[in-house]
């Protein structure tokens, strides 16, 4: 829990943001603990915790408990996921990185919608995002104020796996979605997160594509974990 951040949020002043933190270092017995022994440990009165929990937004003292209990253990579950076990930490310092920054994010075909809804999401939590295609971007001079990120269900779209070299070629850092580890959008990427589930059969009829899916769901873990991490 970034109590920095919820104490910038909700403008808690220094001793209630020392009250937050005691309780979420001890938030593995919090629901054992009642509010006058952590008005006591705070050295506060339990007024004080109190009207912490309404400016937070909470009707008492019991939902800010189980808040932080609840937030803790998917915390916990999240950081178990195997996406984010696998990809969590090197996204986070990518996206820490960009955050002052700008954030293209380019598709085609299907990828596009998913482009769409990634810079939609960015820009939601205070990133600078397009999924619109401003070559100017790619361009060396913007190598430190840009990141790529790049979908592609085989990896190897023609466009936009051309657009990937030119990114490379510049130094531009970049992310990549893609079906195929073994794609060449996957190995001109500084960060490669592939499903795993492209197959030559996909573009049979009938045939199951996983990808759109998969990637919808590797974007939102990776981005609750960062959400929850950045400083």
């Amino acid at each position: 829990m970034n109590i920095d951040s919820l104490a910038e949020k909700y403008q808690l002043n220094k001793t209630e943001s020392q009250i937050l933190a005691y309780m979420n270092d001890h938030r593995v017995e919090l629901k054992n603990l009642g509010i006058r022994e952590i008005a006591k440990k705070s050295f506060v009165s339990t007024a004080t915790i109190i009207n912490m929990a309404k400016k937070m937004n909470f009707t008492g003292y019991s939902e800010l408990v189980f808040y932080i209990s609840e937030f803790n253990l998917n915390q916990e579950r999240l950081e178990k996921h195997d996406v984010v076990a696998a990809y969590g930490e090197p996204f986070l310092g990518l996206l820490k990185k960009y955050q002052e920054k700008n954030i293209m994010i380019l598709g085609s075909g299907f990828s596009q919608n998913l482009a769409n809804y990634f810079a939609e999401y960015l820009n939601l939590y205070g990133f600078r995002a397009t999924s619109n295609s401003h070559l100017e971007f790619l361009r060396k001079s913007h190598k430190d104020d840009v990141l790529l990120i790049f979908i592609s269900n085989s990896g190897n779209t023609g466009r936009i796996s051309e657009l990937a070299e030119i990114a490379q070629t510049n130094e531009l850092e970049s992310i990549c979605f893609v079906g195929s580890d073994q794609s060449a959008i996957s190995k001109t990427s500084t960060l490669s997160i592939s499903t795993n589930t492209y197959s030559p059969s996909s573009h049979q009829d009938y045939y199951p594509q996983l990808f759109f899916g998969t990637v919808l769901i590797q974007f939102e873990l990776l981005m609750s974990y960062t959400l929850q991490n950045l400083r």
